[in-house]
């Protein structure tokens, strides 16, 4: 046989080897492309789902909802998972077709997730059809105990008095307190405060909650929802209002650097957040997809998540996985049928009344932020 015979030969049986596994490579069933918070699932968690499917997970980050949201609707994103805040954004995109509808035969860990926050999230307009209900946590106080006691002695902090109170604000306002970007994390609590709770909002109440706000305004020192924990840690302010996970995170730090923050569910309600997990229309790999899902509805890789990050994952049985610190503070974790029924969770405006509702309520309180509202109209009521 020649040299160019034989080397033809081995060629050719090379290929038979190599082949197939370039082929694996580049085979699109072995990928799942997932778009995600950062900071939530731990880098261990995706290596293990690696390692047990054989699946390869290309993760990238967003840091917001509208971002998120501009390439869901623009359509054919290339991702197969992502995980919406619900209210307003997921429950919105699913009313406008942006999620496939799930094999719910390839979720067997969704029997996981029943329980009181699956079912606000149905009565909220969410569907199992389309999206997870996954992530949750509440949206309540959190606030440099050292600093509050001094501005305040002796006094406990478990009410939204001490954030809509003039007179309270008043003291704590040398010690700095932060409200948040946005009207959807401030209104609910308002209504709330106000008694109103069980009353849903109205375009007629903005005008009210936006006037009652403008007498706390002068003792607000910083609009954020994003640095709070950073605004605690180094002293800028000393209360605010704040999310439930970022409290966990900045509750592990403060014992580092000579700080004591604390949470708590206001006493006349917290609020509800639930991030969802979904696959985008025209997701690529849509079983993958269905198998990442359902590897975070394990309770025990709900419980490492939530170990990790704070983010509670809505699984029950993943309960006895957690950390001492999660499982023994039931501000963070609250566990109670009652408090879990009292929380809030924001009604979706999917109609044109709803629709002009958030329109409006953004513009007016954008004005309050800027201390602009009208003063005849504050101090008249006209």
């Amino acid at each position: 046989m020649s040299k160019v015979s034989i080397i033809l030969v081995l060629l050719i049986v090379a290929c038979f080897f190599i082949a197939p596994w370039e082929e694996k490579l580049e085979d699109p069933e072995n990928i799942v492309n997932v778009y995600g918070w950062y900071g939530i699932i731990p880098r261990n968690v995706i290596d293990d789902f690696e390692k047990e499917t054989g699946v390869k997970v290309r993760y990238d980050i967003y840091d917001n909802n509208d971002t998120l949201e501009a390439k869901l609707l623009t359509g054919n994103s290339g991702y197969d998972v992502v995980f919406p805040s619900f209210i307003p954004y997921a429950v919105r995109q699913m009313a406008m077709k942006a999620y496939m509808k799930l094999n719910l035969e390839l979720l067997p860990n969704l029997q996981n997730i029943h329980g009181i926050l699956t079912e606000k999230f149905k009565q909220s307009g969410g569907s199992l059809n389309y999206l997870i209900p996954l992530f949750w946590g509440t949206v309540g106080i959190v606030y440099e105990k050292n600093a509050v006691d001094q501005a305040l002695p002796g006094e406990k902090i478990d009410s939204y008095e001490f954030l809509f109170n003039p007179a309270k604000l008043k003291k704590l306002f040398q010690f700095g307190v932060s409200f948040p970007d946005e009207y959807i994390d401030i209104f609910p609590q308002l209504n709330a405060y106000m008694g109103n709770r069980a009353k849903k909002m109205s375009i007629s109440d903005i005008t009210k909650y936006c006037r009652f706000l403008s007498r706390a305004r002068p003792y607000i020192t910083k609009f954020s929802s994003t640095t709070v924990i950073a605004d605690l840690l180094s002293g800028d302010v000393c209360i605010a209002i704040g999310a439930s996970d970022n409290s966990l995170r900045a509750m592990r730090v403060a014992k580092h650097v000579g700080k004591n923050i604390e949470y708590v569910i206001p006493k006349e309600a917290g609020i509800l957040w639930i991030d969802c997990a979904g696959v985008p229309d025209g997701a690529p790999h849509f079983k993958n997809a269905h198998r990442f899902i359902d590897f975070l509805l394990k309770p025990e890789i709900a419980a490492r998540i939530a170990n990790h990050s704070g983010v509670l994952v809505n699984v029950s049985e993943a309960r006895r996985y957690f950390k001492e610190e999660i499982i023994n503070n039931d501000q963070i974790y609250p566990t109670d049928p009652e408090v879990l029924s009292n929380l809030i969770l924001w009604q979706a405006c999917l109609d044109e009344e709803g629709l002009k509702f958030e329109r409006m309520a953004m513009k007016e309180w954008s004005k309050v932020k800027m201390n602009s509202l009208n003063k005849r109209k504050i101090e008249g009521g006209k």
